[in-house]
Protein backbone atom coordinates (compact mmCIF):
# COMPACT_ATOMS: atom_id res chain seq x y z
CA UNK A 1 0.00 0.00 0.00
CA UNK A 2 2.89 2.23 0.81
CA UNK A 3 4.41 1.52 -2.77
CA UNK A 4 1.08 2.78 -4.31
CA UNK A 5 0.80 5.82 -2.65
CA UNK A 6 4.39 6.77 -3.10
CA UNK A 7 3.64 5.98 -6.58
CA UNK A 8 1.06 8.19 -7.35
CA UNK A 9 2.71 10.77 -5.56
CA UNK A 10 5.29 10.55 -7.56
CA UNK A 11 2.87 10.51 -10.31
CA UNK A 12 1.35 14.22 -9.57
CA UNK A 13 4.74 15.79 -8.77
CA UNK A 14 5.71 15.03 -12.07
CA UNK A 15 2.56 16.17 -13.63
CA UNK A 16 2.53 19.36 -11.79
CA UNK A 17 6.43 20.07 -12.87
CA UNK A 18 6.19 18.78 -16.52
CA UNK A 19 2.88 20.72 -16.89
CA UNK A 20 0.91 17.89 -18.08
CA UNK A 21 -1.85 15.47 -17.36
CA UNK A 22 -0.60 11.75 -15.83
CA UNK A 23 -3.77 8.98 -17.85
CA UNK A 24 -4.18 5.45 -16.69
CA UNK A 25 -4.15 4.57 -20.30
CA UNK A 26 -6.82 2.67 -21.58
CA UNK A 27 -5.64 -0.11 -24.34
CA UNK A 28 -4.03 2.38 -26.78
CA UNK A 29 -3.06 5.21 -24.31
CA UNK A 30 -3.58 8.96 -24.49
CA UNK A 31 -2.97 10.73 -27.99
CA UNK A 32 -2.12 14.14 -27.82
CA UNK A 33 -3.07 15.98 -31.13
CA UNK A 34 -2.47 19.45 -31.46
CA UNK A 35 -5.11 22.37 -32.23
CA UNK A 36 -4.51 24.23 -35.30
CA UNK A 37 -5.85 27.65 -36.63
CA UNK A 38 -8.53 26.90 -39.96
CA UNK A 39 -9.25 28.78 -43.29
CA UNK A 40 -12.41 29.99 -44.27
CA UNK A 41 -14.29 28.98 -41.13
CA UNK A 42 -13.86 25.42 -41.25
CA UNK A 43 -12.52 22.80 -40.14
CA UNK A 44 -12.53 21.00 -42.97
CA UNK A 45 -9.33 23.61 -43.75
CA UNK A 46 -6.78 22.61 -41.10
CA UNK A 47 -4.06 25.13 -41.28
CA UNK A 48 -1.34 22.38 -40.39
CA UNK A 49 1.61 23.98 -41.87
CA UNK A 50 1.39 26.52 -38.94
CA UNK A 51 2.29 26.18 -35.17
CA UNK A 52 0.13 24.51 -32.84
CA UNK A 53 -2.12 26.52 -31.10
CA UNK A 54 -2.68 24.28 -27.96
CA UNK A 55 -3.27 20.47 -28.04
CA UNK A 56 -6.60 18.04 -27.28
CA UNK A 57 -5.85 14.92 -25.18
CA UNK A 58 -7.91 11.76 -26.25
CA UNK A 59 -8.24 9.09 -23.99
CA UNK A 60 -10.19 6.29 -23.48
CA UNK A 61 -9.98 5.40 -19.78
CA UNK A 62 -12.60 2.36 -20.20
CA UNK A 63 -14.72 1.94 -16.93
CA UNK A 64 -17.85 4.30 -17.68
CA UNK A 65 -16.37 6.99 -19.19
CA UNK A 66 -15.35 5.25 -22.67
CA UNK A 67 -13.95 8.68 -23.92
CA UNK A 68 -12.17 11.74 -22.23
CA UNK A 69 -11.25 14.80 -24.11
CA UNK A 70 -9.03 17.12 -22.39
CA UNK A 71 -8.09 20.86 -23.91
CA UNK A 72 -5.90 23.29 -23.56
CA UNK A 73 -5.81 26.09 -26.10
CA UNK A 74 -3.73 29.83 -26.89
CA UNK A 75 -3.81 32.22 -28.98
CA UNK A 76 -7.56 33.16 -28.90
CA UNK A 77 -9.23 36.30 -27.76
CA UNK A 78 -8.83 37.09 -24.71
CA UNK A 79 -11.98 36.96 -22.18
CA UNK A 80 -13.80 35.52 -25.07
CA UNK A 81 -16.51 32.82 -24.83
CA UNK A 82 -15.92 29.91 -27.18
CA UNK A 83 -17.81 26.40 -28.09
CA UNK A 84 -16.19 22.90 -28.15
CA UNK A 85 -17.49 20.57 -31.26
CA UNK A 86 -16.47 16.81 -31.48
CA UNK A 87 -16.39 15.38 -35.02
CA UNK A 88 -17.39 11.83 -35.90
CA UNK A 89 -19.43 10.86 -33.00
CA UNK A 90 -21.91 9.08 -34.94
CA UNK A 91 -25.02 7.55 -32.82
CA UNK A 92 -23.64 9.94 -30.04
CA UNK A 93 -26.82 9.88 -27.33
CA UNK A 94 -25.67 11.47 -24.71
CA UNK A 95 -26.66 15.11 -23.69
CA UNK A 96 -25.43 18.01 -25.52
CA UNK A 97 -25.78 21.63 -26.28
CA UNK A 98 -26.28 21.76 -30.44
CA UNK A 99 -25.51 19.15 -32.88
CA UNK A 100 -24.94 19.00 -36.91
CA UNK A 101 -26.23 15.40 -37.36
CA UNK A 102 -25.38 15.16 -41.15
CA UNK A 103 -21.64 15.54 -40.52
CA UNK A 104 -22.24 13.55 -36.59
CA UNK A 105 -20.90 17.06 -34.91
CA UNK A 106 -21.69 17.69 -31.42
CA UNK A 107 -21.56 20.61 -29.49
CA UNK A 108 -20.29 19.19 -26.18
CA UNK A 109 -18.82 22.35 -23.83
CA UNK A 110 -18.17 25.94 -23.74
CA UNK A 111 -15.16 27.68 -22.00
CA UNK A 112 -13.77 31.23 -21.41
CA UNK A 113 -10.50 32.73 -22.19
CA UNK A 114 -8.29 34.16 -19.47
CA UNK A 115 -6.94 37.25 -20.28
CA UNK A 116 -4.28 36.00 -21.67
CA UNK A 117 -6.11 34.42 -24.47
CA UNK A 118 -6.12 31.21 -22.94
CA UNK A 119 -8.28 28.61 -22.14
CA UNK A 120 -9.54 24.57 -21.41
CA UNK A 121 -12.09 22.07 -21.53
CA UNK A 122 -12.83 18.58 -20.05
CA UNK A 123 -15.11 16.42 -21.81
CA UNK A 124 -16.23 12.89 -20.83
CA UNK A 125 -18.77 10.56 -23.34
CA UNK A 126 -19.86 7.23 -20.88
CA UNK A 127 -20.45 4.04 -22.42
CA UNK A 128 -24.21 4.27 -22.11
CA UNK A 129 -24.03 7.39 -24.54
CA UNK A 130 -21.77 5.87 -26.99
CA UNK A 131 -21.05 2.20 -28.28
CA UNK A 132 -18.00 0.31 -28.50
CA UNK A 133 -15.65 0.80 -32.10
CA UNK A 134 -13.41 3.09 -33.49
CA UNK A 135 -14.48 6.55 -34.38
CA UNK A 136 -12.42 9.06 -36.53
CA UNK A 137 -12.82 12.17 -34.47
CA UNK A 138 -12.05 15.77 -34.61
CA UNK A 139 -12.36 18.61 -31.95
CA UNK A 140 -12.76 22.13 -33.25
CA UNK A 141 -13.16 24.89 -31.68
CA UNK A 142 -16.07 27.63 -32.62
CA UNK A 143 -16.22 31.37 -31.48
CA UNK A 144 -19.90 31.70 -31.92
CA UNK A 145 -22.38 34.02 -29.02
CA UNK A 146 -24.24 31.21 -27.55
CA UNK A 147 -24.76 27.35 -27.71
CA UNK A 148 -27.29 27.87 -29.69
CA UNK A 149 -25.51 29.50 -32.73
CA UNK A 150 -23.19 27.22 -34.88
CA UNK A 151 -20.67 30.09 -35.09
CA UNK A 152 -17.46 30.39 -36.84
CA UNK A 153 -14.23 27.57 -36.29
CA UNK A 154 -11.26 28.91 -35.33
CA UNK A 155 -8.69 26.42 -34.01
CA UNK A 156 -9.42 22.54 -34.86
CA UNK A 157 -7.20 18.70 -34.74
CA UNK A 158 -6.93 17.42 -38.06
CA UNK A 159 -9.69 15.48 -39.56
CA UNK A 160 -9.30 12.43 -38.34
CA UNK A 161 -7.54 10.99 -35.10
CA UNK A 162 -8.45 7.60 -34.74
CA UNK A 163 -10.14 6.56 -31.57
CA UNK A 164 -10.99 2.95 -30.39
CA UNK A 165 -13.36 3.03 -27.72
CA UNK A 166 -15.23 -0.77 -25.82
CA UNK A 167 -13.86 -3.98 -26.31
Amino acid sequence: MKKIAIALLLCMVLSVITGSAVFAAGKAGAQRVPFYPVDFGSSDYVRNDLPAQGAAVINDPMGDVVLMIQGNVNGLQPNHFYTVWVRDLTGYTGDFLNSYTPLGYYLLDTFTTNEEGKGHFHLNIRAQDLSAGTYNIQVAINDAPSPAVIGVTVLATEKYTSVTIGN
